[in-house]
């Protein structure tokens, strides 16, 4: 049996509560429970973003708590176990912006990997949606503190996202989608 786990400092069991040891495995050392027989494993976590595209303009979130609180980004979050990127990407969308859109109109726009200065590592899957295929108003809720549209200018100006990798991508939906309206 193995276990995930997201931090990098783990010392007892999430399991059994006992002292980790350690274990060779075939990826190197990782920490091992010798009383329950558990290897843990810090595998990336995987989320989902997404975002909605009218014309040359494309819907951002402020971050409202945690780490990157202030910053500008696609709403997303954690993808449940029993739940597909794209249907992740789209129920965050509706809880942090209240628009909705079907996770069969979302477009897949890019991944990527990112690494915190804690150690926590994600794996994201970015999505974007047309503004005719979405339905609701636009407003911030759950942990997002402002919920809002930015221009590509604005968005080429710069403005404080988590990454640049994210700004490139925001800026390929607006390419792909924005066109097309």
């Amino acid at each position: 049996m193995s276990y995930t786990v997201e931090t990098s400092a783990v010392s007892y069991c999430p399991a059994c509560g006992a002292s980790l040891g350690a274990r060779e495995t075939h990826e190197g050392e990782r920490p091992y429970c010798p009383d329950c027989d558990l290897t843990l494993y810090r595998n990336p976590i995987p989320m989902a973003r997404a975002t909605v595209v009218d014309g040359d303009r494309a819907l951002l979130i402020e971050m409202g708590e945690g780490r990157d609180e202030g910053a500008w980004a696609l709403a997303g979050g954690h993808c449940l176990c029993d739940e597909p990127p794209a249907v992740t990407a789209a129920r965050e969308l509706e809880e942090e912006t209240g628009l909705s859109v079907d996770p069969a109109d979302l477009t897949l726009v890019g991944d990527g990997f990112l690494r915190f200065e804690d150690g926590v590592s994600m794996v994201s899957f970015n999505y974007a949606a047309a503004a005719a295929d979405a339905t609701g108003t636009v407003e911030a809720a759950d942990d997002a503190a402002d919920a809002r549209f930015w221009t590509r200018t604005e968005i080429e100006g710069s403005p404080p996202l988590l990454r640049a990798s994210g700004r490139a991508q925001v800026l390929d939906a607006i390419d792909r989608l924005g066109r097309d309206r």
